[in-house]
């Protein structure tokens, strides 16, 4: 049977964070069931080799040198390995041309190559892509996004340029099929809230012929949210970093304040105003009848991109004293977190070259301010401590 490669394409937002952190995670699992997530030794960076294939390459991020040959490093690699199956995930693949889906492909002559695709609702994708949007330095208010997305006449310039190239589903695959043969472009439906949080891989690994009860390492990480008071937040604050280059504030703020703030802020959720719930369910139902069309093989169902109700809050209730509460606990976080690396990194402290004789003086000295702090914790507790403890210090004054 000819050896499979599979390529993860996205879309964005559809859980593709998760799932390439559950495999990276779970690369030897895996392997004994024959499928090879390229990662690790002897392998580039899987973000490094579609990168290099797109010919991205991020401003002032300093990477050039690692990114510079890493998809014929990755594709040397696969053609080495002796797996029955491959997997790549990376959902910049949407965003490839005719040329590159072409130079993708035929780099894998020993391969019966297949596209995977993860979709979803459009209702649940634009709330996230203008929430990720944000947290990529992103400055356009909601209304500002969903007009630019809204409008036809507007898919050329940012930001629909930027959410159209990921997220019109119909466009993407039909590059792909002009290469892949439809039979093997799986339509993945990512389940609607509410459903069963291994029900997606569970999907995948249907195509890629894997148990998913093997992957028990969980992933490292996922793609936080913050909500829409955190996003606010993020959108208000992107100005004042202009001055970082990209790396630079991805660790700022995707790997460190948006972590520290989706663990100790509420998330509030976000619903559609309905203009603009109406927009896109009519838009959702067009792109879905075109895919059906296409006849792709579904894993799933179709209807997982009906939308469903999201309760929540409209981007325009968002408060001040929101904002300040959310800034607050946050930097409370981030405060603790530059501390706890400070201790853990500082040198050990110099002792004092001292006598004996000194050095019992000076812990009778240590012991003696013990005591007293221990008293003034009790006064605070205790209202006769504190009463004595006052008229204690009453005397001292006076004498």
């Amino acid at each position: 049977m000819a050896r499979r490669l599979f390529l993860h394409v996205g879309m964005h937002k559809t859980g593709t964070t998760y799932v390439q952190q559950l495999m990276r995670a779970n690369r030897k699992p895996l392997r004994t069931q024959g499928v090879l997530y390229p990662g690790g030794k002897g392998f580039p960076s899987q973000v490094f080799a579609v990168w290099d294939l797109l010919g991205r390459r991020p401003r002032g991020s300093g990477a050039d040198n690692r990114i510079t040959g890493a998809w014929p490093a990755l594709v040397e690699g696969v053609r080495a390995a002796d797996d029955p199956t491959v997997l790549v995930s990376d959902e910049h693949l949407s965003l490839a041309s005719g040329r590159q889906v072409r130079t993708a492909v035929s780099a894998f002559p020993d391969h019966e190559v297949h596209v995977l695709a993860t979709v979803r609702d459009l209702v649940r994708v634009v709330t996230s892509a203008w929430q990720e949007e944000v947290k990529n330095r992103g400055t356009w208010t909601w209304a500002e996004f969903a007009a630019a997305i809204r409008d036809p006449a507007r898919r050329g310039t940012s930001p629909a340029r930027g959410f159209w190239a990921r997220q019109d589903a119909p466009a993407i695959l039909s590059t792909w099929a002009e290469v892949v043969p439809t039979e093997r472009i799986h339509l993945v439906t990512v389940p609607p809230t509410g459903s069963s949080p291994t029900l997606l891989i569970e999907r995948l690994g249907s195509v890629l012929g894997l148990d998913p009860a093997s992957l028990s390492v969980p992933a490292a990480w996922a793609n936080e949210t913050v909500g829409l008071v955190g996003t606010e937040l993020i959108r208000r604050l992107n100005p004042m970093l202009a001055g970082l280059n990209q790396r630079q504030f991805d660790r700022a703020m995707k790997l460190t304040m948006v972590r520290v703030m989706a663990e100790r802020a509420e998330t509030v959720p976000f619903s559609l105003p309905q203009q603009d719930l109406d927009w896109a369910v009519a838009m959702g139902e067009r792109m879905t009848g075109s895919l059906r069309e296409a006849a792709y093989p579904v894993v799933g169902d179709l209807t997982d991109l009906t939308p469903q109700p999201v309760p929540g809050r409209q981007p325009n209730d968002v408060s001040d004293t929101e904002l300040l509460d959310t800034a607050l606990v946050t930097l409370a976080g981030l405060a603790e977190q530059y501390a706890s690396a400070w201790w853990a990194e500082r040198g050990p402290e110099r002792e004092v070259d001292s006598h004996g004789m000194a050095r019992g003086a000076s812990r009778a000295r240590a012991v003696g301010f013990k005591a007293k702090r221990a008293a003034a914790r009790a006064a605070d507790r205790v209202p006769l401590a504190g009463r004595a403890l006052g008229a204690y210090l009453g005397r001292r004054r006076s004498t």
